[in-house]
């Protein structure tokens, strides 16, 4: 039974962290991209 419990915590952590796996992709491309843009042009950048 605690077997078969922990199975399910892991396979939902899982999906949990998959499904949140393109928003933090994208925060991450957001930073980079703003970083880009402070190094060529100066200043702020994008944000």
């Amino acid at each position: 039974m605690q077997k078969t419990g922990l199975m399910l915590m892991a396979a939902l952590l899982l999906l949990t962290m998959a499904g949140c796996a393109p928003l933090i992709i994208g925060g991450a491309g957001a930073v980079v991209a703003d970083e880009v843009v402070e190094q060529d042009k100066g200043g702020d950048g994008l944000f």
